[in-house]
């Protein structure tokens, strides 16, 4: 599995773990909003419409929910910029797929770290459920500190969504928007 491979798998399952922890429960079926199963990662699915995938909303962004918080895309889900049928359908050019390639990388490491962050929160709580009895006071702090951590992932996915954005134009943005 590449590295674009795992950072793609680390926002869905981080999402889906961290409103499964908030609820007591441990995490269910596929990442919302992550690749579905048997997709290549973050290359695919080009559109968004594999399982998982959510409407898009009236400011343009798709929006995975779960029950607890929810989650911007700002284009197809994964490294849509690599798939040969986006790039052609909005104009990208080769010097923009490089901005976005060098974006991503350079958010990554910090992306991941945040990642770690979340899953040693989550580790905390899931120890802390299992205790008998269980503390409420430390419980609740376990889950604002998951909150906390995931609420961290996803500004910094977002950053890094924003800043990919920024490298089109308004032509491209929307007939990205069509796509989804």
């Amino acid at each position: 599995m590449t590295a674009r491979s795992i950072v793609a798998l680390l926002f869905g399952i981080c999402l889906a773990a961290g409103s499964a922890a908030a609820q007591g429960k441990p995490p269910a079926g596929p990442p919302p909003g992550g690749p579905p199963p048997g997709s290549h990662g973050p290359g695919g699915p080009p559109n968004g419409s594999g399982p998982g995938s959510a409407p898009a909303s009236p400011s343009g962004s798709t929006t995975s929910s779960t029950s607890t918080h929810t989650v911007e895309h700002f284009g197809p889900v994964g490294r849509w910029w690599d798939d040969k049928n986006v790039v052609q359908a909005i104009g990208l050019s080769a010097p923009q797929q490089k901005k976005m390639d060098v974006i991503f990388n350079a958010n990554k490491p910090a992306i991941l770290a945040t990642y770690k962050t979340f899953l040693g929160e989550q580790s905390k709580l899931d120890a802390i459920g299992k205790q008998s009895p269980v503390d409420q006071t430390k419980m609740f702090a376990a889950i604002d500190a998951v909150s906390q951590a995931r609420a961290s992932l996803e500004k910094a996915n977002t950053q890094m969504l924003l800043q990919i954005r920024a490298e089109m134009n308004a032509a491209q943005i929307a007939k990205l928007e069509k796509l989804k």
